[in-house]
């Protein structure tokens, strides 16, 4: 009996992308610049303890011990389970929002899954995995609040955990753009309400900001004080946060440097930058690609979503806001540190850019 299984060329073509990354990752970019953490992770040897379910490293060294140890420490076979993982994270969430068109151009989605350093760092024994992973779930979560699907799932509950151990600083954001979704759909009626609610939830978060001012400058001293020494490789040694305050100031540029990366002068002293410059522009060129046609509605007949873009307001500003300290001082770690929530990005502006499309709200509404 002759048996046949027909192969999605799609998932095919980016499976062998993420198998190439794997091989670049461990081969060749380890060579050029430190790959994180991962060679320590693959040599921390076997061993248990209970801190692996609330420390993010502890998991990370469980993890890489256990397959630095059977597979010979950090290589191309111990990593290749991490790769494995990432692809079929990445494949679930675009399967189950339908973003991949059964018979259409998905260029725009394969460049987007296939940015090098996104791909680079999700596809070895890392952090970003794990950042990956709720990102996706969550993506996938704040799509169906959209929807009014309201349930929360054993998966979801998953994801809000990891977020909490890997980067608790994104926490706020996503679950103030998830009750934000939910008291539009289901309490504001007309954009007047919404629009009263986003200013009193604007207004609650600058606040909150004010009140802890004295705890923020405190910490800001202390975060460029762990850039500034040789070990962190810092490549932007001023301190941009002399004076009171300077952490808010300077907050506005500094997320949206802490975003991109690396500078124009930046890229072009190392490979490694230039690569990373270079992701960045072809990034925000596809981004503004998928917000077009919300931003023609926007200027040319002033109308927009009013719900969806607030709620992205919210969210996108408040990760970046927590991601700028981590990412101003140093442009790997921006573009590094970035990956945990790219996708979280990805997937909502996908999203939008589906959203003006009769064919995918059709083919949604039908699941």
């Amino acid at each position: 009996m002759k048996v046949s299984h027909k192969v999605d060329r799609f998932w095919f073509t980016y499976f062998l992308i993420r198998l190439f990354y794997l091989f670049f990752a461990v081969l060749v970019y380890a060579k050029l610049t430190p790959l994180g953490d991962t060679d320590r992770y693959m040599s921390a040897g076997f061993f248990f303890s209970w801190k692996i379910f609330y420390q993010s490293t502890w998991l990370l060294d469980f993890l890489g011990g256990i397959l630095g140890g059977l597979l010979g420490g950090s290589n191309v076979v111990s990593n290749l389970p991490f790769t494995v993982f990432s692809f079929c994270i990445i494949k679930w969430a675009i399967e189950e929002l339908n973003f991949k068109m059964p018979a259409g151009n998905n260029m725009l989605l394969l460049i987007l899954i296939s940015l090098p350093n996104f791909c680079v760092w999700t596809s070895v024994c890392s952090k970003e995995v794990f950042g990956l992973l709720f990102s996706a779930i969550l993506g996938v979560l704040i799509i169906r609040f959209f929807n009014r699907d309201y349930k929360i799932k054993k998966k979801d509950w998953l994801a809000l955990y990891l977020c909490l151990m890997f980067k608790p600083q994104y926490l706020p954001a996503i679950l103030e753009c998830l009750l934000l979704i939910y008291l539009f759909n289901e309490y504001c009626k007309n954009i007047r309400s919404k629009a009263l609610l986003f200013i009193f939830i604007i207004a609650v978060n600058v606040g909150g900001l004010y009140l802890v001012r004295d705890t923020v400058n405190m910490y800001a001293d202390i975060m460029f004080l762990n850039f500034d020494n040789p070990e962190a490789s810092s490549n932007r040694n001023e301190n941009i946060w002399m004076k009171e305050n300077d952490f808010y100031k300077e907050a506005p540029l500094g997320m949206l440097v802490a975003f991109w990366g690396p500078t124009i002068n930046e890229m072009f002293s190392k490979p490694t930058h230039f690569l990373a410059g270079l992701e960045s522009i072809i990034m925000l060129v596809l981004f503004i690609r998928m917000a077009k046609q919300p931003l023609i509605r926007l200027v040319f007949d002033g109308k927009y979503n009013a719900t969806i873009i607030p709620t992205y307001w919210i969210l996108f500003t408040g990760i970046c806001f927590m991601h700028y300290p981590f990412g101003i001082f140093n442009s790997g770690s921006a573009i590094r540190y970035r990956t945990n929530f790219i996708f979280l990005f990805i997937i909502l502006l996908m999203y939008i850019h589906f959203h003006y499309q009769k064919k995918y709200l059709i083919r949604y509404s039908k699941q």
